[in-house]
């Protein structure tokens, strides 16, 4: 049986997500905003330049070494994705958002899941390719699903881009190697989401949701595998109480129906 820590409006979960999806029942959340693992592929491409530079004797600077891995944990492959969509739709009674693999957003359009767009989040200070024989990805797909039915959102004639810079990795908030910007969390809350309302992570990573949630008024629920990082989502949500909301953005359009 998984043991939860509750924190305010906050219930975290180590663990298998997989084990404490089993046990909830459908509809039981109102969203899901998560981040799985991306197909080996992307984590095997994903690198940072953790090399020493040094310069030439014309005064150009170099680096020694190669760029070293990023993101070391599982990744999973189409099926898993496909699967944990599923789970994710019968989960929540209204938007599941999702970073996405590029190649798992085609494979879940193509699948038939009720994908209602496929968004973009650009990294305006994204790494560059550090082989230099193409163009860095700049951007990042973003799942939106819904299960069938009326939908509604907070953002007017906002489209599905969101423009928010990485949080890297070598400042003091860079506690996990795939951790997405909080600004970047909020806006899809103030967005997708009402007050009150409760959000499942069911990848917490070091609890970048959970804090957004705590400080715009939403209930979350959150599960982590590795219990480092959940430790530090417990950690870092705990602080988001303690220092109340002084968030950065709310909605300024008028809830809009859509039909489609």
């Amino acid at each position: 049986m998984t043991d939860w820590t509750e924190i305010g409006d906050a219930r975290l979960a180590c663990g298998d997500c997989l084990e404490s999806l089993a046990v909830m029942s459908a509809s039981s959340v109102d969203h899901v905003i998560t981040d799985p693992p991306y197909a080996e592929a992307t984590h095997a491409g994903a690198r940072t330049a953790k090399v020493s530079p040094t310069v030439s004797g014309d005064g150009k600077r170099e680096f020694c070494g190669q760029p070293n891995r990023l993101i070391r944990f599982k990744s999973i492959s189409d099926e898993q994705f496909l699967s944990l969509c599923h789970e994710f739709v019968s989960r929540a009674r209204r938007w599941v958002i999702m970073n996405s693999d590029i190649r798992f957003a085609s494979f879940a359009t193509d699948a038939g899941l009720p994908v209602v767009r496929v968004g973009a989040w650009v990294k305006g200070n994204g790494a560059p390719q550090y082989s230099g024989d193409r163009p860095g990805q700049g951007w990042e797909a973003i799942l939106i699903l819904h299960r069938e039915g009326k939908k509604k959102w907070n953002g007017g004639g906002h489209p599905a881009v969101w423009n928010v810079n990485i949080e890297h990795r070598i400042t003091t908030t860079g506690f996990h190697p795939t951790q997405k910007p909080l600004a970047l969390v909020a806006r899809w809350l103030n967005q997708f989401t009402d007050p009150g309302e409760t959000v499942l992570d069911p990848f917490m990573g070091s609890g970048t949701t959970g804090v957004a949630c705590a400080k715009l008024g939403r209930k979350f629920i959150g599960i982590e595998i590795e219990p480092k990082y959940f430790d530090i989502a417990c950690k870092r949500i705990e602080e988001a109480y303690s220092q109340g909301d002084f968030f950065i953005e709310r909605p300024k359009a008028e809830q809009m129906g859509l039909d489609t």
